[in-house]
């Protein structure tokens, strides 16, 4: 089978087509034929050796995929040959033309919803959903989304307009601006330009937002200024290229306020999987969700991992076997 290979750990050119050995699904496994495998910022670290717990090279990235079942374990009934389904792997293996999952990680998709679609379900999605939800109700609630042209962070907007937010701020930059706010944002701000805190206090009426979403985990940014009283602070990433640590002045803000510090990773939330799969699918069959989807051959990982680092890419970036 078609692989996408990290030889070893570096920038988007280590990423290199190679060929596997066919293997064939264990009891509780089923093997499919991929038709759009999803990739994540997650990857692009992964890649570099800077993903904490991290696969060693030779790997093939991407945990995240769609497609047709190919072939069934000898204890799995839930599945038939031919079904279109979507799913996750937590050792990686997405980047591939065929993919062995445990039966368990795996969900039918409807006829209704596409493969490169389904993608952005799985990780991103659920991710903008819990992420909403762990910091309380949404609604009448002003919301700061940050790569807010992103995979996460457009489904985010989408989401907290559904569940009733008052104001939705998106960052991105100037040429994105458009998107987000056909997306449902009521304000976009660059957020290259230093000073940007100072719009969004400006446009909450100096109190700032109830809701940060944050995919930096930058304590020396601007974000923590714009933080109202009782605010919820979520990390859910850690892009940022500053290592410092909460600084004492920021620290008695964060009890002065009476912030919420919150880290968040997706994988805490697996049992409810499920649960939020169904409602992200019911969402975008109904088209009250809108998936952006950008689509690239597999063999043109490395310029794509590139693309998504230099911020050139937006909405759900899936490879095509």
């Amino acid at each position: 089978m078609r692989v996408i290979e990290v030889q070893n750990y570096g920038g988007p050119d280590v990423l290199k087509e190679a060929e596997r050995e066919n293997t064939k699904p264990l009891e509780q496994q089923i093997k499919i034929e991929v038709k759009a495998a999803g990739i994540n910022f997650a990857d692009l670290m992964a890649r570099a050796g800077l993903y904490p717990g991290g696969p060693k090279p030779p790997f093939v990235p991407g945990f995240e995929v769609a497609g047709i079942v190919t072939e069934l374990g000898a204890e799995v009934s839930k599945f038939k040959v031919g079904e279109r389904v979507m799913g996750l792997l937590f050792n990686y293996g997405g980047y591939a033309s065929s993919a062995i999952l445990e039966a368990d990680t795996v969900i039918s998709l409807p006829d209704k919803l596409g493969f490169a679609e389904a993608t952005a379900l799985l990780v991103q999605g659920l991710t903008a959903l819990f992420l909403l939800e762990e910091a309380g109700s949404s609604n009448g609630k002003s919301i700061l989304i940050p790569g807010a042209a992103g995979g996460v962070g457009s489904l985010a907007i989408q989401l907290a307009k559904i569940k009733g937010a008052s104001k939705i701020i998106a960052l991105a930059s100037p040429n994105k601006h458009d998107l987000v706010k056909s997306l449902g944002a009521d304000l976009a701000i660059d957020y290259t330009k230093a000073g940007w805190s100072k719009v969004v206090l400006e446009n909450t009426e100096s109190k700032g937002v109830d809701i940060f979403l944050d995919s930096q985990g930058d304590f020396e940014g601007e974000g923590f200024a714009t933080l109202a009283p009782g605010a919820h602070w979520m990390i859910y990433g850690a892009q940022a290229a500053s290592n410092k640590p909460l600084a004492g002045d920021k620290l008695w803000a964060l009890l002065g306020k009476n912030l919420t510090l919150r880290g968040y990773s997706l994988y805490g939330s697996a049992p409810h999987f499920a649960r939020g799969l169904k409602e992200l699918i019911e969402l975008t069959v109904t088209n009250k969700l809108r998936i952006n989807v950008q689509s690239f051959p597999l063999e043109e990982a490395a310029k794509v991992h590139a693309a998504i680092a230099d911020r050139k890419t937006t909405g759900k970036v899936v490879l095509l076997p």
